[in-house]
């Protein structure tokens, strides 16, 4: 089994063109199913049919787990057993016994006010090298809507000086690797050439723009946290959270 998930996760990369952290969050779900079929079911996954599909759908809804892990097992599921007709390796899908799942309306993200995000920025403490790492962490993501993956993954390189007085430009590598380049003017441009021209901030090429640790990148998580712990210090009562800032994204306002 090792090998055919290695091999679809190969597929999904560089035939279907999935990010990264997709073909992950597939690969586990299926880990995680083959895990179920062997140990529950006592068959060998790609035996299984679709009765017994449905008994792990069923399963996975008795934990508790919420609606969208559901759907990426499911999703997940379909695309695996597809991969294996398609390769020969079971003579008929027995995900098509799978029922489509219903959709649910995803919560409508409220972006926050331009005085509610400068609400924030004043409350990170610019004196520590924490607090002025984190001030620009956010400022970024407010000022130039970009998504929480894209920041995280973000190298020294990917900012460049040089274009003018107070241009620089911000070079993104955003979903399915699609690379696009953002200009950093004004309070931007100088707020992150202040970060880097700090002692502790990365010098080096390649090294993570916001580290947690030495060439290490600071994490999805932990940006999260960040976010909404200031957000609760500035007294904002509205959630708060990088995507909500994403959907704030003014630049004008910023500058």
């Amino acid at each position: 089994m090792i090998a055919l998930i290695d091999l679809y996760r190969k597929e999904l990369l560089k035939v279907n063109g999935f990010s990264p952290s997709t073909v992950e969050t597939y690969t586990l779900s299926i880990k995680a199913f083959c895990q179920f079929a062997i140990t529950e079911l006592k068959t060998d996954p790609p035996n299984v049919s679709g009765p017994q599909l449905l008994k792990y759908i069923l399963y996975l809804k008795n934990t508790g787990i919420g609606h969208s892990r559901i759907e990426n097992h499911h999703y997940a599921l379909k695309s695996f057993f597809a991969f294996l007709k398609r390769s020969g390796d079971i003579p008929s899908n027995p995900a098509h016994a799978l029922p489509l799942l219903i959709t649910r309306r995803r919560q409508v993200t409220k972006p926050i006010s331009a005085h509610s995000a400068l609400k924030l920025l004043d409350s990170f403490d610019q004196s520590t090298w924490h607090g002025l790492r984190n001030y620009t962490m956010v400022a970024v993501l407010w000022a130039l809507g970009l998504r929480t993956s894209e920041l995280t993954s973000l190298k020294v390189k990917n900012f460049e000086t040089g274009h003018g007085k107070k241009i620089g430009l911000l070079r993104i590598r955003g979903k399915n690797k699609k690379q696009r380049a953002l200009f950093v003017v004004d309070r931007l441009f100088d707020d992150l050439t202040r970060y880097l021209a700090h002692p502790r901030s990365p010098n080096k090429k390649r090294a993570p723009l916001f580290p947690a640790q030495p060439d290490t990148a600071i994490s999805n998580n932990r940006l999260q946290n960040i976010v909404k712990e200031h957000a609760r210090k500035a007294g904002i009562k509205s959630r708060v959270t990088p995507r909500v800032l994403r959907h704030a994204f003014a630049t004008e306002m910023y500058h």
